[in-house]
């Protein structure tokens, strides 16, 4: 399958790695339209920085728009009108472990997960992809999904697999390095999900889904 051509939005990403979750989300709310009204996927309108209410009160006082982010219990579209085939959620989070009183210090990092259905629903039920501009080194196919995610990337996969019934969903990463080492991961992130929005709301593809090109499937 060739690369899709792209929707027509109004607003570009935007670029400033700094921007707040109001800028994020003007961008990320024009996908709810061709979702709501067409043959779009389900686009998470905010990006999702916290695991829990207490986390993001946690970080209260210390960023300008924590309640302009949301939690892993709000992306997936809880309204049945809203069941895709595909979820697309952008994902902004702290790098490393919250420690005392370091956290204005700690650096952010943006990367897109994707909730994809099988074809044969029987089959693996979904496949989880993470695509991270910015791969870790070590990640391959014989790698444990545990031992390749970090932080918030992991503990996300861990709440699909504990509170949203997808042990058996497969684990899918993102190695291509053609981007690393940028300092562009939000509007690549943001790229990425216009790119994958733009597909439609397909199921997995096989071989040739070109959301699944130069990603690996890691092992349980």
């Amino acid at each position: 399958m060739q690369s899709p051509t792209l929707l027509t939005l109004l607003h570009e990403p935007p670029a400033n790695p700094e921007s707040l979750g109001t800028d994020i989300s003007t961008f990320l709310q024009q996908f709810w339209e061709p979702m709501a009204n067409g043959n779009g996927p389900y686009v998470h309108p905010r990006a999702i920085s916290f695991h829990s209410d207490q986390d993001r009160t946690n970080w209260i006082g210390y960023m300008p728009d924590t309640l302009a982010r949301d939690l892993f219990s709000n992306f997936g579209g809880s309204d049945p009108k809203y069941q895709k085939n595909t979820l697309i959620g952008l994902f902004s989070t702290p790098n490393g472990r919250l420690v005392g009183n370091q956290w204005e210090d700690r650096g952010w990092h943006v990367y897109v997960v994707a909730i994809i259905r099988d074809v044969m629903d029987d089959k693996c039920g979904k496949r989880i992809l993470i695509w991270d501009c910015d791969p870790v080194s070590h990640a391959s196919e014989d790698k444990r999904w545990t031992v390749v995610l970090w932080g918030k990337q992991r503990s996300f996969v861990d709440y699909l697999r504990n509170k949203r019934h997808m042990k058996k969903a497969e684990i899918w990463y993102n190695v291509d390095t053609t981007n690393s080492g940028r300092d562009q991961c939000l509007l690549l992130s943001l790229r990425k999900v216009w790119e994958w929005a733009s597909l439609g709301d397909v199921k997995y593809l096989g071989a040739d889904d070109p959301r699944f090109q130069n990603c690996v499937k890691l092992k349980p």
